[in-house]
């Protein structure tokens, strides 16, 4: 790549956005449990998978020996956020007397313990990319889209421990302070 600037300036490369598909990572989490259940996809999540990724944490709940020895015959609450793959999720899910869907208010992140989870998966994932610089980097002309897609996925399966019971917790903690907060009038801080 060639290009020039003025003469004690950087040559600056501007570039549009990439388009090439990247990983989704949907994930569940339980404050008894931790991580429940987790499925990776290439590419966009669509609402019809989205349902099916409910449906399995419903049946993944309902299998978890903490379920059945201490939540046996409650329903099973799964939290929604806003994205636009949860749209229909109300429509699409297998309809079950014990399934409870609920939704979170919009532009509301600091409510939804997965997403502190979700901050902490992906710093994770980008130091496990960075020891596999060179890796990537090393691959032949035209494969490296597909490497990269191969390290992403084995990072995120590497760093899914991190989401462990304390974690989960520690996030779940953060957001009952947020609600507690609103709830004396205290304007709700994005990203604290």
């Amino acid at each position: 790549m060639q290009g020039w600037a003025l003469k004690g300036k950087r040559a600056i490369v501007k570039l549009p956005p990439s388009k090439g598909k990247n990983l989704q990572i949907q994930c569940a989490v339980s404050t008894e449990v931790g991580l429940l259940h987790y499925e990776t996809q290439r590419g966009s999540i669509k609402m019809e998978e989205n349902a099916a990724f409910v449906n399995a944490v419903y049946d993944a709940a309902k299998a978890h020996p903490t379920y059945q020895q201490h939540f046996a015959g409650k329903p099973v609450v799964i939290v929604l956020d806003n994205a636009p793959a949860h749209s229909q999720t109300e429509e699409l899910v297998c309809e079950r007397d014990d399934l409870v869907l609920l939704r979170l208010a919009p532009y509301s992140p600091m409510c939804n313990p997965i997403e502190g989870c979700f901050s902490v998966l992906k710093a994770a994932i980008k130091r496990f990319l960075a020891l596999s610089h060179d890796e990537m980097l090393s691959a032949p002309r035209g494969q490296m889209t597909e490497l990269r897609m191969q390290l992403l996925e084995q990072a995120a399966e590497v760093c899914m421990n991190c989401m462990d019971l304390r974690l989960v917790n520690k996030m779940a903690l953060h957001c009952a302070q947020a609600v507690a907060a609103a709830k004396r009038g205290e304007p709700m801080e994005y990203g604290t």
